[in-house]
């Protein structure tokens, strides 16, 4: 592979051909650790043993495409592919379970789950009709989010991931994080930040398996929500106000709160790490226009506050800490002081695969085949091998890629080939 910079052109492969729902914020210690095991088994089946993956054959192969037309939203949920498709069924039929939002008798999306990396189709499901639908795994159950012309979601169905089978389904949101089996249903709000940035009313903390609601709280303007992996799991809420509180997932119990500073509250701000949180802030210091600051889970105590030095960057999970990736390097953010590290790269970066935690990288080679690599926090990430051109809108599933194949009409499901 080339390593000079003038011979690298740099595309976004989530340019969507379609509607291609954005993926949810990365998680904390269990799918921190979950993506470990997954990458590993993922880079071992793709990895390419041979030097040079840019001038090499192309070393992942499709071993099958499946139909997706343009429109169609796509999704990967771990060892599953669902597509929904963009054209809305006339049928009045019945939606098993009702659907999300308990339309009946309106226009219905078929989703179709295929089975990776074989591509071989396992269920149809038919759901009343939006503008596009996303997917996620948790456990058995794959919970299909319904979103509207703003992408707000206004609806989750729940889909026994093996058979298609409703198992519930809600009028709202549906926040989770690997290993927990409870989650927080809330209402979506649009929002200067734009939409789904923040949530309003009345907040449920459901069982997974059944939708059983275990119990609630109601939020007095707006607020945001995170589900925190752990023993025990947690549920924080930062209100408008500044106001965090720390809940017990399952009981509902207050294990602590605090005041925050005033912030542009988003579900990246603040960035929950192992224990704690960091909120970019204004800088109250002279000189100075943000901040990051650190807080604990136990009473939301402040750790450490640092000026932002680098505060027009998007913070990623990073092995424990916070990696930020600009076009020269990669910064890194200790969360236990605060210090930041600066590995400089050859200055065209390598942009995240969709789905993969930020774990998996891709660059567009001078001949348009897509070279793929390991280690997204790293500077010079480790490479894998290269798709062929006209290969586009890539994400990673349990052990395979899926991206639009180059006639539009088709996803290809790419593994290594064979010895």
């Amino acid at each position: 592979m080339s390593e000079r910079p003038g011979e690298w052109v740099v595309i976004d492969l989530g340019a969507a051909h379609g509607s291609v729902d954005e993926d949810q914020a990365p998680g904390l210690r269990q799918r921190r650790r979950a993506w470990r095991w997954r990458l590993v088994a993922t880079a071992t089946a793709l990895l390419l043993v041979c030097g040079g993956a840019a001038t090499a054959s192309p070393p992942f192969r499709a071993t099958t495409t499946v139909p997706a037309e343009a429109g169609a939203s796509v999704s990967v949920a771990g060892d599953l592919l669902v597509v929904a498709d963009p054209a809305p069924l006339p049928e009045a039929v019945t939606v098993p379970g009702g659907g999300a939002g308990g339309g009946a008798e309106a226009g219905l999306t078929e989703l179709r789950g295929y089975a990776l990396p074989s591509g071989a189709e396992r269920w149809r499901l038919r759901l009343p009709s939006a503008m596009s639908h996303s997917a996620s795994r948790v456990g058995d159950l794959v919970l299909v989010a319904s979103r509207d012309s703003i992408r707000r979601q206004t609806g989750t169905t729940a889909v026994d991931a093996r058979t298609g089978e409703v198992r519930w389904n809600r009028d709202d949101a549906v926040l989770t994080v690997p290993g927990a089996g409870v989650g927080l249903a809330v209402d979506e709000v649009r929002s200067a930040s734009g939409a789904g940035r923040r949530v309003a009313g009345r907040i449920d903390a459901i069982d997974l398996a059944s939708g059983r609601r275990l119990w609630h709280v109601r939020v007095p303007s707006t607020a945001v929500a995170h589900v925190v992996a752990g023993d025990p799991a947690l549920a924080v809420l930062v209100l408008d106000s500044g106001r965090a509180e720390v809940h017990d997932l399952v009981s509902g119990a207050l294990r602590g709160y605090g005041k925050l500073p005033a912030a542009d509250y988003a579900p990246d701000n603040p960035r929950l790490v192992d224990d704690g949180f960091v909120l970019r802030h204004p800088d109250s210091r002279p000189g100075q226009r943000s901040a990051l600051s650190a807080y604990n889970l136990d009473n939301i105590g402040l750790e450490w506050s640092r000026p932002d030095r680098v505060r027009d960057v998007r913070w990623s999970d990073c092995g424990g800490n916070l990696c930020a990736r600009t076009p020269d390097g990669i910064w890194t953010l200790d969360v236990r002081d605060g210090e930041l590290a600066f590995a400089g790269g050859d200055g065209l970066p390598w942009l995240p695969v969709r789905g993969s935690a930020d774990q998996l990288v891709f660059r567009l080679l001078p001949d348009e085949r897509v070279a793929v690599a390991s280690g997204g926090t790293s500077a010079a990430p480790r490479p894998l091998g290269t798709l062929p051109a006209g290969n586009r809108d890539c994400r990673a599933g349990d052990g395979a890629l899926v991206c639009r194949a180059a006639d539009g009409h088709h996803l290809a499901i790419f593994t290594r080939p064979a010895s």
